[in-house]
């Protein structure tokens, strides 16, 4: 009986094993320049919103780098048809409508500025029709 146990647990590990090798040996090796995101909180300190700005590539398949934008927020001021901008160092990078009440994603897609080189402690700002509705500093992801 000792014996099965003893199998079954180093068969386990060894699957294990094995699959770590596999994912070294074919897996997709990524390559980042940056990798931040800022998160949005609100009066009570929960996180209701998140930007993630990623500059990245995947070296044998690709020669450039690609950026990877996605912002998401939950706020009450959020009614459909408004307008929302969010800025980077007082820049607007990205704006939308809003087409869900309360909620908001956007992508690459409402990228209006370049994005060159952000930084760590970057103060990015969400404004819906003129009013500041949530600020965060960009940290690493």
């Amino acid at each position: 009986m000792l014996s099965f146990i003893f199998y079954v647990v180093g068969g386990f590990f060894g699957f294990i094993f094995l699959l770590l090798i596999l994912a070294i040996l074919f897996g997709k090796k990524v390559e980042r320049k940056w990798d931040l995101e800022a998160d949005f909180l609100n009066a009570k300190g929960r996180e209701i919103g998140e930007l993630d700005l990623e500059l990245k590539r995947y070296p044998k398949e690709q020669t450039d780098f690609e950026l990877v934008v996605k912002f998401f927020l939950r706020h009450d001021a959020l009614l459909p048809g408004r307008t929302v901008e969010v800025t980077l160092n007082d820049e607007i990078v990205l704006t939308g409508k809003v087409e869900k009440q309360g909620v908001i994603r956007l992508s690459k897609e409402h990228l209006i500025a370049e994005i060159t080189n952000p930084a760590e402690g970057d103060l990015c700002t969400v404004v819906c029709d003129g009013q500041e509705i949530s600020r965060a500093a960009l940290r690493p992801d």
